[in-house]
């Protein structure tokens, strides 16, 4: 059965691991579209693709794209997005969870013309992933390379603590300015009066009860009637009232008209 040439916009290519495998994958791609230019994916020279297989790396689509042209970066995803994938400044303390299972891909070229290339590939087509000259890992050597590269460096690690480290006390520096403090060691904070504007010590939880107490006063001050019944209701029950004080005052008028004493007419 012959595989189809395209489907909902996308073109269709067969994929297979390794020149010897049987059963091809089928990627879809196009060329990426988004309403605002992009730095890190420009659509005249970014190539979108998905079901991308889980086995397929980033060095392995520079290699296998390189044939239409010098590919500038590889961005994997697990669903179609616009900007980079996440990244941290330190990956040893905070790293960026791996994209599992499969995956949508952008590979940018470093020349348009190149993108023109891959879109131009006859139908039918069969690309290679892995060969003996770029070989793509799997199984336990996978595993072995994974476990190898979570050692770090000695030297490697001490420039990312230092880096940390300044990280932390620019942060702390930053606060200082802002007048943001921390709890001393008995849990103790210097707060301004509002009223007085002078300083003085109060306990944390003291600080969060106050804030807490403003927060139910807002809660407070919320709608009543909120539903529109309710605001019938209540009219209603205005224009009684109304009615009901008009009728006092006019009776109270009556009486003080025939109590009074001195009558002119």
């Amino acid at each position: 059965m012959a595989q189809p040439v395209s489907a909902l916009g996308f073109q269709v290519v067969g994929l297979r691991f390794r020149a010897e495998s049987k059963a091809a994958h089928q990627l879809l791609f196009k060329q990426h579209s988004v309403r605002t230019h992009s730095d890190s994916k420009p659509p005249d020279r970014t190539l979108f693709i998905v079901n991308v297989p889980p086995y397929c790396t980033e060095d392995s689509f520079v290699h296998l794209f390189s044939a239409y042209g010098k590919v500038r970066a590889v961005f994997f995803h697990k669903r179609p997005t616009s900007g980079p994938p996440p990244q941290t400044k330190h990956p040893n303390f905070a790293s960026v969870p791996p994209v599992l299972g499969f995956k949508v891909a952008y590979v940018v070229f470093s020349h348009p013309s190149a993108l023109k290339k891959a879109l131009s590939l006859p139908p039918n087509t069969v690309l290679t992933l892995a060969s003996d000259e770029h070989p793509v890992l799997t199984g336990v050597k996978k595993w072995q390379q994974e476990y190898n590269r979570s050692f770090v460096p000695r030297q490697e690690l001490s420039a990312e603590v230092a880096s940390v480290m300044a990280d932390y006390d620019a942060r702390k520096e930053r606060e200082k300015a802002e007048g943001q403090q921390e709890p001393d060691s008995e849990g103790w904070v210097t707060v301004v009066s509002e009223k007085k504007k002078k300083p003085q010590l109060e306990k944390v939880e003291e600080v969060t009860k106050k804030k807490n107490s403003r927060k139910k006063k807002k809660k407070k001050q919320e709608i009543v009637h909120f539903y529109s019944f309710q605001q019938r209701q209540a009219k209603m029950d205005h224009l009684a009232q109304l009615r009901k004080k008009f009728e006092e005052d006019k009776n109270r008028i009556t009486q003080m008209r025939m109590s009074r004493k001195f009558r002119p007419y």
